[in-house]
């Protein structure tokens, strides 16, 4: 417990003198100072501002490419799904061949007897 207060002296200790120093430093600053400050901090916050329209803009730019490739892949899974109804429309149309027929009846009678 004694080291627990010795260190919570010490770091007030070390603290309240920068605070101090801080406020009387602001304290002590002429208004051309102070303007100078705000300023700074103006500047910056219109960078930040600046920043992030950018970022918005970039997110908006990947937002409108990813809805254009989930377009394109939903337009190309409709083409696949269109060319497989073809061709398996197209193979129930043709004619078997007799030994293709032949082939499926013994298959199917085997089916049945076993």
């Amino acid at each position: 417990m004694f080291l627990y207060e010795l260190f919570a002296i010490g770091i007030a200790v070390v603290l309240a003198p920068a605070a101090i120093g801080a406020l009387a430093a602001r304290v002590m600053m002429s208004p051309e100072e102070i303007a100078l400050l705000r300023f700074g901090r103006a500047a910056a916050a219109q960078r930040w501002l600046v920043a992030s329209a950018a970022q918005q803009e970039r997110d908006a730019r990947a937002a409108a490419a990813q809805r254009r490739l989930v377009a394109a892949a939903a337009q190309q899974d409709d083409r696949i799904r269109r060319c497989l109804k073809r061709l398996y429309e197209d193979a129930l149309a043709a004619p078997l061949s007799p030994r293709l027929a032949t082939l499926i009846t013994q298959f199917e009678t085997q089916g049945v007897s076993a």
